[in-house]
C-alpha cells in the first residue's frame, strides 16, 4: 500500500451512526461518501459495539460484566498474558480480528463491495482513552499499570493492523484512525500523565503501520503541541467548536503539513440545532473564515486547503437517524461547494 496523493476537501465520516439496521447505516456511507467510505460502529445495534467493548475480544483479562467492561489484573492476567505475547510475537494480524458481532458495519462494508474510491477509513479506540476508561475492580485504570498499558497498546495494534488489511481489499489507500476523546484531559489538574508515556503508546501504533494514513480524532480542545508531536499523519478535530484552539500551535501545525500532514476538519456540527439550522453555504462560509485565520497566523492558505478532509466534528450515534443522515448530507454538499470553489476534480 502506499499514501494516495488525495485531492482536498474530501468528505468522510468520524465513527458511530445510530443506526440499528446494518444495511442501511453502510447505505448511507456509500451512498455519500463515495470517495472515502468509512465503516460505521453502531453502539445502539448491540452494546457489544461500544467503544471500548468493541475491541477489547482476546485482550488479556478482558471480562463483560453486564455491560461493563473490565480488565483483570493478578495472577488470571498473568497467565494470559504470557499466551499473548507468545501471539503478538507470531505477527498474525488474524488472531485479532474483530469479531462479527461487534462490528457488524465493517463486515457489511466488506461485503457490500463499494464502487471504486480514493481511500477507505477505519478507526480504533486509542490506547490513551482505552487505558484510562477501563479499569481493573479495584478501580485501578489500565494505562497506569505499565504492563497492562504495554499489552493493551501491543493489542490495539494487532487489532489496527488486521484492520488495514481486510479494508485494503476496497482500497490501497487506508486511512486509519485512533480515537482519543480522553486526551482532552491530558495536563489537567484531574490527570496526570507522563507525556513520553502518550507519545510512546500513539506512535507504536503508528509505527506498526507503515502503509496506512494514521491519525486520531479528539473532539475537544487538547494540548495539539502534544498530539502534533507524535507520528500522527492525520488530525480529526472540531472544527465547528474548537478551530482556533489550533492555532494556538502554529510552528507545529506547518511542521505536521510541511510532512505531509492532513487536517480533518469537523466543521459539520453534531447537535441536533445547529444540523437543522446550518446550510451547505454558512458552512462554507465558516470554513473560509478558518482558511483566513489559519494565514493570518502564518500558516499558508492553500496548503491548509490542500490538506484539508471535511467531516462531522464527531461521531453521530447519540442522534436520532434523521438527524444522522441530514449531518452526513451536509457534509457530502459541503465538500462538492468547496471542491467547486476550489476548482478540485475529482
Amino acid at each position: 500500500m502506499t499514501r494516495a496523493n488525495l485531492p482536498p476537501f474530501l468528505a468522510t465520516g468520524v465513527g458511530s451512526l445510530p443506526h440499528t439496521d446494518t444495511e442501511k447505516a453502510v447505505r448511507v456511507v456509500v451512498s455519500r461518501f463515495i470517495d472515502v467510505p468509512y465503516w460505521p460502529q453502531l453502539p445502539r445495534r448491540d452494546f457489544l459495539e461500544t467503544m471500548y467493548i468493541q475491541y477489547a475480544a482476546g485482550l488479556p483479562g478482558a471480562a463483560i460484566e453486564g455491560e461493563k467492561l473490565f480488565v483483570e489484573s493478578g495472577e488470571k492476567a498473568a497467565a494470559e498474558s504470557e499466551a499473548f505475547y507468545e501471539r503478538f510475537l507470531s505477527e498474525d494480524p488474524s488472531s485479532f480480528a474483530i469479531p462479527a458481532e461487534r462490528a457488524a458495519g465493517l463486515y457489511r462494508l466488506l461485503a457490500a463491495d463499494p464502487a471504486p474510491c480514493l481511500a477507505v477509513k477505519g478507526q480504533i479506540t486509542g490506547p490513551v482513552s482505552f487505558g484510562l476508561m477501563v479499569t481493573d475492580r479495584e478501580k485501578r485504570p489500565l494505562f497506569y499499570d505499565p504492563v497492562g498499558r504495554d499489552i493493551l497498546v501491543k493489542h490495539l495494534l494487532r487489532v489496527a493492523q488486521w484492520q488495514v488489511d481486510r479494508l485494503s481489499r476496497i482500497s490501497p489507500h487506508v486511512i486509519l484512525v485512533l480515537d482519543e476523546p480522553y486526551l482532552a484531559s491530558v495536563g489537567s489538574a484531574i490527570l496526570s500523565l507522563r507525556r513520553e508515556d502518550v507519545i510512546g503508546s500513539l506512535d507504536e501504533i503508528f509505527d506498526g503501520l507503515p502503509g496506512a494514513l494514521c491519525g486520531i480524532h479528539c473532539c475537544a480542545n487538547t494540548d495539539w503541541g502534544l498530539v502534533l508531536e507524535s507520528r500522527v499523519r492525520y488530525l480529526s478535530f472540531d472544527a465547528y467548536e474548537y478551530a482556533d484552539s489550533l492555532l494556538l500551535y502554529p510552528e507545529e501545525v506547518k511542521r505536521f503539513l510541511g510532512r505531509g500532514g492532513k487536517l480533518a476538519f469537523g466543521i459539520v456540527p453534531t447537535s441536533p440545532e445547529a444540523i437543522r439550522r446550518e446550510t451547505p453555504e454558512s458552512l462554507a462560509g465558516r470554513m473560509e473564515d478558518i482558511l483566513v485565520k489559519f494565514e493570518a497566523r502564518g500558516i499558508p492558505r492553500g496548503a491548509v486547503a490542500r490538506a484539508a478532509f471535511i467531516t462531522p466534528a464527531c461521531g453521530l450515534g447519540t442522534l436520532s437517524e434523521e438527524e444522522a443522515e441530514r449531518a452526513v448530507l451536509l457534509t457530502e454538499r459541503l465538500s462538492t461547494l468547496l471542491r467547486v470553489r476550489h476548482e478540485v476534480s475529482r
